[in-house]
């Protein structure tokens, strides 16, 4: 009889130990759901829920006074037959793959430079990194000042016996500067995400190269770019990304043009809706705006998993 009530109170007391650590993980489980319920808040409604709405505003045709009406794809045929459309669609996509391929080579490049330990480096790395500290407004009315055909750029090229240039009245000339604006704007940024990389890269496998009389240039190829692959992967997403919502930058130094030169979409997204008030076009382009860079990033991930395969 003592032996069964001995067990009988074992019993009662893993069942009363079991229900408190059920009851204790609830609790915990409430608590993190409690913590993270007002982010997930904030992203439905002022993230999922209007990408929402302008996806489904991309089928009706509405101009802020009435009420918006359903059109179907019309928007979308519209967009296909406008010739404004397509070469702003154009641009922005040169823009998309200069800009990037420019901040991933120069930003890899300068973090190079800098860590191979030259005297000074630190300073000039400092130095670069101030650019991202400047306000884009201020960034872009002295850029737009110093390519002005009567420039500071200008008078220094006259120096080395170059003619004037019009560098954004030029339909030639426009797209490569507002370029090379962003590139000198953003490269340092990816500067130090590149050299927080080289960084972080284990000296093993240079030292062993090294007694293996592998060059510099080989180690850097069969070496560093492969474990650099990673962050690689991160410059180009991110700087596409970011070029794909540029606004500013053309907006303020050529205003689109000359003509259609340097128009983007964020331009035209935003003269559409609230210039002409066609809010559904504009929602329609924005549809198409994301859904290049969606197609854009789904490729960058399968190539990166690709090369991962193949260097690792």
């Amino acid at each position: 009889m003592a032996e069964l009530a001995t067990t009988n109170q074992r019993d009662e007391l893993t069942s009363e130990s079991r229900a408190w650590h059920l009851h204790h993980r609830r609790k915990i489980t409430l608590w993190g759901i409690g913590f993270v319920m007002p982010t997930i808040i904030f992203f439905l409604v002022f993230k999922y829920g209007p990408m929402l709405w302008a996806i489904e505003l991309s089928f009706h045709s509405y101009d802020m006074v009435s009420a918006p009406r359903f059109v179907g794809l019309d928007n979308y045929r519209n967009l296909i037959a406008d010739p404004i459309f397509r070469s702003t669609l154009f641009n922005t996509l040169i823009y998309i793959a200069s800009s990037t391929t420019l901040l991933t080579v120069i930003g890899l490049m300068l973090a190079l430079a800098i860590n191979t330990g030259i005297p000074g480096a630190r300073h000039c790395m400092t130095a670069m990194f101030l650019s991202n500290l400047m306000p884009i407004i201020a960034v872009c009315l002295v850029w737009r000042f110093l390519l002005h055909p009567y420039g500071v750029v200008n008078q220094l090229l006259q120096y080395v016996g170059f003619g004037r240039i019009d560098w954004l009245t030029s339909v030639w000339t426009a797209m490569p500067s507002i370029i090379m604006v962003t590139v000198w704007r953003f490269a340092p940024y990816f500067m130090v995400v590149f050299l927080a990389a080289l960084l972080a890269l284990p000296d093993d496998y240079y030292e062993a190269a090294e007694i293996d009389g592998a060059g510099p240039i080989r180690r850097f190829f069969h070496i560093t770019l492969p474990l650099l692959m990673p962050t690689i992967f991160f410059v180009v997403v991110v700087s596409a990304l970011l070029c794909a919502r540029i606004f500013l930058y053309p907006y303020l130094i050529t205003g689109g043009g000359p003509g259609n030169a340097t128009r983007v979409l964020s331009m035209l997204i935003y003269e559409t809706g609230f210039s002409y008030l066609k809010m559904g076009q504009a929602a329609a382009i924005s549809v198409v705006l994301f859904a290049i860079m969606l197609v854009f990033t789904s490729l960058q991930i399968r190539l990166f998993t690709r090369s991962e395969r193949i260097y690792f």
